[in-house]
């Protein structure tokens, strides 16, 4: 939708690259300098939005393919709220694909002090066994990873401080061996084992944002063929905060309960920036969705255009779906259009979906009326809802149709979905 309105084993000899030790080190199983907890400040609206998330791992392919990026995973989104502070930690977790963690600890803290505002994001990990068996283990201690993004007196600015304290090879009936932390751009490799190198650091600031993201170590477990990104962090900060800040997305389609090889998410989506797109309509499509026996849908689309002034905040999002054919044709739809319209002006937030329709109805070659009869169900295939609305605390969820199949399978088709939030922005006089 072009317009939202109109419509990532054994270890027998060793081999590495004789690299320069880190002097970025921490005392084994203890936390950097850059983990003090910073001093407890109030919680204040500003005119800036903070996004920030931090957690231990992420694995890709192999033999053991596994997404790890939840663990002591934690997040802050969308909030100009300063002095929030959210936490969490696991004592010990196997990962697939990548071994043994210990002491895993998350924190995620945005801050004001004086002229400065940021948003802080903290990992660490007190011991990583990247893999263990009777010949011996590869043991990583000490990793720890801060990134910032600031603003300070009108200027933007990140820093970012990653540490190893020490990496440590067991061999069975050897003493334990301290290896050289790689230095950045080499690679410490233990054959049959595991290849690490120092993690990548990707930053941008402008006179309107910064963000910066970074994971401590890059690992690559040789037996699994799993490559692993180990402790990550990401923080942003971008100005712009007025009478509100928003927050929702749109979508032409989300299902559930279809069959397990056959998983629809949101699609296509479309994510409300957290001060919004300014007055521009942001959005995608696509050509269609095959929901394999189930039938397809043709034309789907999502769409959002939202602004930010300093005294009204108003935003419209809204999800798509030209045509559907479900059931080999039994069920066809045609025009089903969500869109959540919210608008806070001076502390008073309305909202409605003035927008939404669904042109047209056919079920096995008889035209039904959802206007007419507010929701149509036909006993053993299917019953369709439209217009569903759902208020939230600030704003409005609206689904365009809803289609339940009433043939066994439970598959449940939400088309034109429109979600969209605008929370308090700046108090006036600020």
């Amino acid at each position: 939708m072009r317009r939202v309105l109109p419509v990532a084993v054994a270890a027998a000899a060793l081999c590495l690259s004789q690299l320069p030790a880190s002097t970025a080190l921490v005392p084994p199983g203890g936390v950097s300098s850059a983990s003090v907890k910073a001093a407890a400040t109030p919680k204040i609206r500003t005119k800036y939005a903070f996004s920030g998330s931090a957690y231990g791992s992420r694995v890709e392919g192999g033999s053991l393919p596994a997404n790890s990026r939840d663990t002591a995973f934690q997040r802050i989104g969308c909030t100009n709220i300063a002095g929030d502070n959210r936490r969490n930690y696991e004592a010990d977790l196997v990962i697939p694909g990548l071994g043994k963690v210990e002491g895993v600890t998350s924190r995620v803290y945005t801050e004001k002090r004086g002229s400065t505002v940021s948003v802080v994001s903290q990992h660490s990990i007190a011991r990583l066994v990247i893999a263990s068996s009777p010949l011996g283990s590869l043991e990583v201690r000490g990793i720890s990873s801060t990134s910032t993004a600031f603003n300070k007196n009108g200027r933007y600015g990140t820093t970012v401080d990653n540490e190893v304290a020490r990496i440590v090879l067991k061999l069975t009936g050897v003493p334990a061996q301290t290896l050289a932390i790689p230095a950045p751009g080499r690679t410490l490799t233990v054959p049959g084992l595991a290849s690490i190198s120092l993690g990548k650091t990707n930053k941008k600031v402008t006179r309107d944002y910064a963000r910066i993201s970074a994971n401590v170590l890059d690992v690559k477990v040789i037996p699994l063929g799993t490559r692993v990104r180990v402790a990550q962090t990401n923080a942003a900060i971008q100005g712009g905060i007025r009478q509100g800040i928003f927050k929702g997305y749109s979508a032409g389609i989300e299902a559930r309960g279809l069959a397990d090889n056959l998983k629809v998410g949101r699609t296509p989506l479309s994510v409300v920036p957290c001060r919004g797109t300014q007055g521009k309509d942001v959005g995608k499509d696509i050509t269609g969705v095959d929901l394999g026996d189930l039938g397809n849908l043709r034309g789907v689309a999502s769409g959002v255009k939202t602004t930010n002034q300093p005294r009204v905040a108003t935003g419209t999002v809204a999800g798509r779906v030209a045509q559907v054919s479900l059931l080999g044709g039994r069920i066809q739809v045609n025009g089903v259009l969500g869109v959540a319209n919210v608008k806070r002006q001076r502390g008073v937030l309305t909202r409605n979906s003035k927008g939404s329709t669904v042109l047209e109805i056919i079920i096995d070659g008889k035209k039904y009326s959802l206007a007419a009869l507010a929701k149509i169900e036909i006993p053993g295939l299917v019953k369709l809802q439209d217009k569903i609305e759902v208020r939230t605390a600030f704003g409005l969820k609206v689904i365009g149709l809803r289609i339940t199949l009433l043939d066994g399978t439970g598959a449940v088709l939400d088309l034109g979905v429109a979600e969209l939030g605008i929370r308090p922005g700046v108090p006036a006089g600020q």
